[in-house]
């Protein structure tokens, strides 16, 4: 038979300190991880309304090409403008909605053409909270 002394494992004493160590470390180490994981969702929602907000730069950007003049009028580039009233709904469903807005007024005088127009696509979620404001400038000519 084999002899018992004192060191033979731990006393229950030992096993609750070593569980309320835990427990202290795990809260503290708990806010961090959810802070990370808010963190991500908010950065996944920018990405998706950067996105956004380029696709619907880079259909103005098609139909305005550089050096083209049959299509880029600025009268044309005008109609382009989606109010807040009838936002574009995002494609994918997330819920956002971008407007466009034409800054800058068309010149008057023919030699003031080509001329360039300040552009912004802005995207709000559903709560009409601003997520992204993308600024551009497209060339128009005159007719």
């Amino acid at each position: 038979m084999r002899a018992h002394s004192k060191d033979d494992g731990f006393s229950l004493v030992e096993v609750i300190i070593a569980m309320f160590v835990l427990m202290v470390l795990a809260l503290a180490v708990l806010p961090l991880m959810i802070g990370a994981t808010r963190l991500s969702v908010d950065n996944k929602d920018l990405a998706a309304a950067n996105a956004f907000a380029s696709a619907q730069l880079a259909a103005i950007r098609e139909d305005f090409p550089i050096g083209a003049t049959a299509t880029t009028s600025c009268a044309a580039l005008q109609t382009r403008k989606i109010p807040l009233a009838s936002a574009a709904e995002d494609p994918a469903g997330t819920g956002m909605a971008a407007t466009v807005d034409v800054l800058d007024a068309c010149p008057a005088a023919a030699a003031d053409y080509p001329a360039s127009i300040r552009v912004t696509v802005t995207v709000r979620d559903r709560s009409s909270d601003v997520l992204v404001t993308l600024p551009t400038r497209i060339r128009v000519s005159a007719s």
